[in-house]
């Protein structure tokens, strides 16, 4: 995540490119085009990248399928697991409540947890709520265990049998703090299950409803969360059993992404995942107080994450922020650059988690190629 420049068998592979009129868009998007298409018909299922430029326009392009069996292609529409990028959306919820008075994120989490929770966790009664939203708790990362994963990847674990309080007993309960709380910066999805059960505390209908309710009081009515849309959905691949093709892996991304707990859980179609980005760096969805609290960056020369946003200041774009989703079947990027006023997001539903390495090379290798085309040639 640290930087955006950095951070079922493909049958005719070379045929996924979809074919398009390219012919009046600018010429930055037709070369970027050309580089979707190169990209799916090396490794990548499919891709969609939306891109808001204040002089080339708007621009949602596409490549590749969202079914590789049946060969349906993929369209802008298509909605996608967006994976991490569901902590943007949860941090704007828990700053929500701080606007309506009902959480404050100078409090201490022991506050509202359980006891149980408190007193298995490492300095937990002085955590507050503003370190679990800027990762700085210390709390080791429980989708980091190699038991869970292992379990998870190998078919031996079904989520619908885990409980979240029950991950925490299994996984993050007795670890040793990686740091003092506040101290530095651990990203760490512990800390955004343990918010969601905060919200669950203060909130009569439970966080889920809540920001089900906060999305779609924003006009976001294709944006779903911890629900699987009822349509447009893309299938998920990705290579967890590391043979360098690709398998389905649909139902394990639906049943993660509807278990997750304000860590994951948003379902998007590319375009509405973009403008509640765009509508949240232009004020339109947080109060300035709120918005300075989420963009107070944990080191301002070297800036990685804020409340719920990832930062970054790197050639050639300067500076960027939003955030990054990464599972076996998805790969998100959302990113908004206020100094060009540029968005761009590209959604991939081949996941380069825990995929082999030539998958996540293909999908880096594009994405370096579409950053240095829009900020430097």
């Amino acid at each position: 995540m640290k930087s955006f420049l950095l951070s079922f068998i493909l049958i005719s592979v070379a045929a996924s490119a979809q074919p398009s009129s390219t012919t009046k868009l600018p010429k930055k998007y037709r070369t970027i085009q050309r580089i979707l298409d190169k990209a799916t018909a090396d490794k990548l299922s499919g891709v969609v990248i939306y891109i808001s430029h204040p002089t080339y326009g708007k621009w949602t392009g596409t490549s590749g399928y969202s079914d590789v069996q049946s060969k349906t292609r993929i369209q802008s529409d298509n909605i996608f697991s967006m994976g991490s990028i569901g902590k943007m959306y949860n941090a704007v919820a828990a700053l929500k409540l701080t606007e309506e008075g009902r959480l404050h994120l100078d409090d201490k989490i022991a506050s509202y947890l359980p006891l149980e929770i408190i007193d298995n966790l490492p300095n937990a009664k002085e955590v507050t709520v503003r370190q679990l939203l800027a990762h700085t708790s210390g709390f080791v990362n429980y989708e980091a265990d190699a038991e869970l994963n292992q379990l998870y990847l190998s078919g031996l674990l079904k989520l619908d049998t885990l409980t979240h309080l029950n991950a925490l007993r299994r996984y993050v309960f007795g670890k040793n703090a990686l740091c003092k709380p506040g101290v530095e910066f651990h990203y760490s999805s512990t800390n955004y299950m343990l918010l969601a059960m905060i919200i669950d505390k203060i909130v009569a209908e439970g966080h889920s409803d809540y920001l089900r309710k906060l999305i779609h009081d924003l006009n976001f009515q294709k944006t779903y969360y911890r629900q699987t849309p009822p349509e447009k959905n893309v299938k998920y691949y990705g290579d967890v059993n590391k043979d360098g093709v690709l398998e389905d892996l649909t139902a394990q991304t639906f049943e993660t992404t509807n278990w997750f707990i304000g860590d994951d859980g948003v379902y998007a179609p590319i375009e509405e995942a973009g403008k509640f980005l765009e509508d949240l760096a232009n004020g339109k969805i947080l109060s300035s107080q709120s918005w300075k609290e989420m963009t107070t960056w944990d080191n301002e020369k070297k800036p990685s994450y804020g409340l719920g946003l990832t930062a970054d200041k790197s050639f050639p774009y300067k500076f960027l922020f939003g955030h990054s989703g990464r599972g076996i079947g998805t790969t998100t990027d959302l990113y908004y650059f206020p100094n060009q006023k540029i968005t761009v997001a590209i959604f991939c539903n081949t996941g380069i988690r825990a995929s082999s390495l030539e998958f996540k090379k293909s999908y880096l290798k594009m994405r370096t190629k579409i950053v240095k085309k829009l900020f430097l040639f």
